[in-house]
């Protein structure tokens, strides 16, 4: 049992797939037109929207973990290491209305050059590197816009063109170098490298932007990031129409980055060059004035050499001199560095490195103090001194200043109580020495000084040139991967996408109309609304928009013939006692106009042709429609005149219906003020009675049930009852009355006739078959060309 009940349930549900798709099916032709519609659309979206094309760059920033240039490693004695770089940073700096100004100036990205459609001069194309014409701001190039401007310009000639500014003045034809007053002043317009004679007629729009204006387009489409966390790769991107313009951007973007960090780094090596220049030609001015001291002292004296006992007291003494000499240069330095110290007291400046300490950690504190200098102007290139990051760096720099100078102080102390300890020593050796000459004591003095100056001279001689090479060799600490590229895909608009939602709307909008209204739609249309009441059936009548009054009289062979046909079958099985005469069937409907009449007629004149002598009964006395479907006059007497005249014989109101043998009508005859009482009168009784004697089968065509109560006084003297419900014309509440008429009883053997199936949306038997499919086997040529599309192909 289980079994058997998840078959019908599947096999329901594959029959609801069907009726789903059947049914969406039957509008393809709207389908088909949307989709057309939409892509049609959609092509010209893409026709007149210009492509916009992505180009991307990669740079490596370097720092001190990663190392500098091959080679350079020679030179990290002399403090030129590539120094270190922070990945944010360094996107802040690529993203910096500074350095984007370098690029806009260079390239002049202020003017942009525009070609016009050939065919519909609705679509502009920018020309980067093909203009034919290009503009100056004025005659001497040094007028600068505030405001956006455009020009129209058609060229004519080789040397004149049309001109007029977009939404303004127009200037008429122009010749090529001639200045034009324009409402933002002077330009002049040039002929470009590419210009020839294939530009002749054609149209050109010429765009000047402010310069603020061009940065910040510039900057808002730049993207620059990092690769990923553990990199320090970033990639540069540009989004743009022309891949030339795009890859030109970013590689003068790199470009100039890479001038601003040399010069940057070289500001440290151009200020240790001023300074040792400075001191160099302090020191040379002191040594020349020994060297002159002690040529007089020699010429004054005649100094000769002392003898060799006092050789290894000069020996030693020579070693004393070396160290005070040494100590000396210390002490100068510290000196120098002081005075460097007094003179800048801000943050702003760099301090002179490498100068040769001693104590390294002097030279290491100096480099850390000139780094954090370099980061704090690099701060305020893009904010102000408030920054609180500047004013952290600032906080620092003095302590460092602070420490270095207290370091200075140490190095001095030291200094000195080291100098105090060999002039001790050296005391001790010149008092042995005291029985040599006094001239050679004071020649001494002289030589020493000469020594100091000359070594710190040839020192300071020997970092110039280190300098100097730091200078040459100083590189950035950037380095490029992948120069700007284009894979020449455009990224906008998609034109697959564009198709693909194109060719989705075109079929989801009707899809989506059929079901909004299929959701508002109130009306029956097959037999599945019918079971919803369970009410049982009988036959489906089709819907044909050429419908004659008898239609098997038209076409014997149509579907519609067929449809009554089988009605006929079916009701010939309702009867549960088939008599040779009488058999009665009475035909109803809820409301008018659902064709009660033209089944009456129709299912009598299906049972007539089977040779059964058939009769129809007019007795809806209210509305009669049976003359007029038979266009016959409507004076004829009929029901109402049988049942109040006596004198009338059921034989005088028979009529035959030409065409068709053994059909017969009785029409209604003339309409009565009180159609309800008339019926119950027993007149009608016996024109019942005496038309069963008298034909096999009596079909009444009644009035419709909901409007009066003329078929529930009938109701219950026929066989079986008919009750016609017109598709889509009957509202689903509608069926509340049949359905309660069914339970009641009040209408002896109902069951329904669908009539008008299929006249909207294509729908048939209960929107599960159609009638191609239900009727269509076996009847000629001219049904299976009714058929839909895609029932041929089964």
């Amino acid at each position: 049992m289980n079994e058997n009940q998840n078959y019908t349930e599947e096999f329901e549900e594959q029959v609801n797939i069907r009726k789903v798709v059947f049914k969406y099916l039957s509008f393809w032709k709207w389908m088909a037109l949307s989709a057309f519609v939409f892509l049609s659309i959609a092509f010209l979206y893409l026709r007149y929207t210009q492509s916009i094309y992505v180009s991307k760059a990669s740079v490596l920033i370097k720092d001190d973990k990663s190392g500098g240039m091959p080679g350079m490693a020679i030179f990290e004695d002399l403090g030129l290491s590539g120094g270190s770089s922070n990945l944010e940073n360094e996107i802040q700096i690529f993203k910096s209305r500074k350095l984007i100004e370098l690029v806009v100036k260079k390239l002049d990205l202020t003017k942009q050059y525009f070609g016009r459609g050939e065919r519909s001069g609705l679509k502009s194309s920018e020309v980067y590197t093909t203009s034919p014409i290009q503009i100056k701001h004025g005659l001497d190039d040094s007028l600068s816009f505030v405001k956006s401007i455009s020009f129209d310009v058609t060229l004519k000639n080789d040397s004149t063109f049309e001109l007029s500014e977009i939404n303004g003045v127009d200037f008429g034809l122009v010749r090529f170098g001639e200045a034009v007053n324009t409402s933002r002043g002077p330009v002049v317009f040039t002929k470009t490298s590419a210009f020839n004679g294939t530009h002749i007629d054609l149209e050109y729009v010429i765009s000047i932007t402010p310069l603020s204006n061009a940065i910040t387009a510039l900057q808002k489409g730049l993207s620059v990031e990092a690769i990923n966390k553990d990199a320090e790769i970033l990639l540069i991107s540009l989004n743009g129409s022309v891949i030339a313009k795009n890859n030109a951007i970013i590689n003068d973007l790199i470009f100039q980055h890479e001038l601003e960090e040399i010069k940057e780094k070289n500001e440290i090596t151009e200020n240790t060059r001023d300074f040792i220049k400075e001191r160099m030609l302090f020191i040379s001015k002191e040594l020349s004035g020994l060297d002159n001291a002690s040529l007089r002292f020699k010429t004054e004296h005649n100094l000769i050499d002392v003898g060799i006992n006092a050789q290894l007291l000069l020996e030693k003494d020579s070693d004393m001199e070396k160290a005070i000499v040494e100590t000396n240069i210390q002490l100068e330095l510290v000196r120098f560095m002081n005075e460097i110290m007094t003179t800048d007291v801000g943050v702003d400046n760099l301090l002179p490195s490498n100068l040769g300490f001693e104590d390294a950690s002097v030279a290491t504190v100096i480099a850390g103090y000139n780094t954090l200098v370099l980061e704090r102007n690099r701060l305020l290139q893009g904010s102000s001194s408030q920054n609180p990051n500047v004013l952290k760096l600032e906080g620092q720099l003095t302590n460092i200043k602070q420490s270095l100078q207290r370091s200075l102080t140490n190095i001095v102390a030291t200094a000195n109580l080291k100098l105090n300890a060999l002039n001790s020593k050296a005391g001790v050796y010149n008092s042995k020495l005291a029985s040599m000459p006094g001239y050679e004591k004071e020649y001494r003095d002289i030589f020493r000084q000469q020594q100091i100056k000359e070594t710190l001279y040839l020192y300071l001689l020997e970092k110039r040139e280190e300098n100097e090479i730091a200078l040459i060799t100083t590189v950035a600490n950037s380095k490029v991967i992948d120069a700007a590229y284009c894979d020449g895909v455009p990224v906008s608009p998609k034109r697959k996408i564009v198709y693909l939602a194109a060719l989705l709307l075109g079929l989801l909008l009707p899809i989506g109309v059929i079901y909004v209204l299929d959701i508002l739609d109130n009306k029956v249309h097959s037999i599945t609304d019918l079971e919803k009441y369970n009410l049982p059936h009988v036959g489906i009548i089709p819907f044909s928009k050429e419908i004659s009054k008898l239609v098997a009289l038209k076409d014997p062979r149509s579907i519609l013939s067929e449809a009554y046909r089988i009605l006929r079958t079916n009701v010939t099985f309702l009867f549960t006692d088939h008599k040779e005469k009488g058999n009665t069937i009475l035909v109803t409907s809820t409301i008018a106009g659902e064709g009660k009449t033209f089944v009456s007629l129709n299912i009598a004149h299906s049972l007539a042709l089977t040779g059964k002598k058939t009769v129809v009964i007019g007795l809806d006395l209210r509305a009669p429609k049976l003359l007029e479907y038979l266009d016959l006059q409507k004076d004829i007497k009929g029901v109402s005149d049988f049942i109040v005249n006596p004198n009338i014989l059921s034989d005088d109101i028979t009529f035959p219906i030409n065409g068709t043998e053994n059909l017969f009508m009785i029409p209604s005859g003339t309409i009565p003020p009180n159609p309800s009482e008339l019926l119950m009168m027993p007149r009608l009784q016996v024109l019942l009675d005496e038309v069963k004697e008298q034909y096999d089968y009596v079909i009444i065509d009644t009035a419709p049930v909901s409007l009066v109560t003329d078929t529930l006084v009938t109701g219950q003297i026929s066989d079986i009852c008919l009750y016609v419900v017109r598709a889509n014309k009957l509202e689903k509440e509608m069926l509340k009355v049949p359905s309660r008429l069914h339970k009641e009883k009040k209408l002896n053997n109902m069951s329904i006739v669908l009539n008008g199936v299929g006249e909207n949306k294509g729908m048939a038997y209960g929107s599960e078959y159609g009638y191609g499919y239900g009727y269509g086997y076996g009847y000629g040529q001219d049904q299976a060309k009714k058929k839909k599309w895609w029932q041929k192909s089964k």
